[in-house]
């Protein structure tokens, strides 16, 4: 499956974006119907819809913020513009055998790779958030910059679903296979094929397109009055 960028074909809506990246919590997965093995954890997926690459060294996140200090520190790692990078709850030697799980094609960060008072705060299958700041918000000033209200799969029928959001921060509900780019795993991470989990680890979709075709139109515009002015 082939990753999903956001692409522009004039210099002139390009230059209109910010330069800075803009950072969304795109997909969650806080319960998984694998029996166990290397893709059992619970995971979510970090995206960069900005124009540019972003140091997420020293960024924090977890499932308190500020109430509590329990989460994770980002190590020295750089998402790109348009990337998608997945935090999983496994060890570092399961990182690899988690992505081919998948299908292989994106990042995967491990649990290991984090310090702070929580490497991973566990996802709860009965309902959850994610938040994730620029600095620890308990230990002085942070701004945070990304958070999802409900990431809980809430146990059956919805375990080894995840839950999705586009790339403008829009929730898209429970993964479907063939929607919005979910599909089933086709491993489990323990040997077993295909896999019991439905989502798009890594893969983050895009707006529908008419959301662009309202920021072409005002460009459109501007260009029209600028040509009024010429002919003035």
């Amino acid at each position: 499956m082939k990753k999903t960028l956001l692409t522009f074909a004039t210099g002139s809506l390009l230059a209109a974006l910010p330069a800075s990246g803009q950072l969304v919590i795109t997909e969650a997965m806080s319960n998984s119907a694998n029996p166990g093995g290397a893709a059992n954890g619970d995971w979510w997926e970090l995206t960069n819809t900005g124009a540019s690459t972003v140091n997420l060294n020293g960024y924090y996140w977890d499932d308190d913020g500020p109430s509590g200090n329990d989460g994770a520190l980002f190590p020295n790692i750089n998402i790109l513009a348009g990337e998608s990078l997945v935090i999983i709850d496994e060890g570092s030697g399961n990182v690899a055998d988690f992505v081919a799980a998948w299908g292989g094609g994106f990042t995967a960060i491990s649990r290991d790779d984090f310090s702070g008072s929580d490497p991973f705060s566990g996802l709860s299958a009965g309902g959850d958030q994610i938040q994730l700041w620029d600095a620890d918000p308990n230990l002085g000033s942070a701004n945070l910059l990304a958070e999802v209200l409900d990431t809980g799969n809430q146990g059956a029928p919805n375990a080894g679903f995840t839950f999705a959001w586009d790339t403008a921060g829009n929730s898209l509900g429970r993964s479907a296979v063939g929607v919005d780019g979910a599909f089933l795993a086709p491993g489990d991470g323990d040997g077993g094929s295909p896999g019991n989990d439905v989502g798009s680890p890594g893969f983050a979709p895009v707006p529908e397109p008419e959301t662009f075709g309202a920021l072409a139109g005002v460009l459109a515009l501007g260009f029209a009055a600028l040509r009024r002015r010429r002919r003035s």
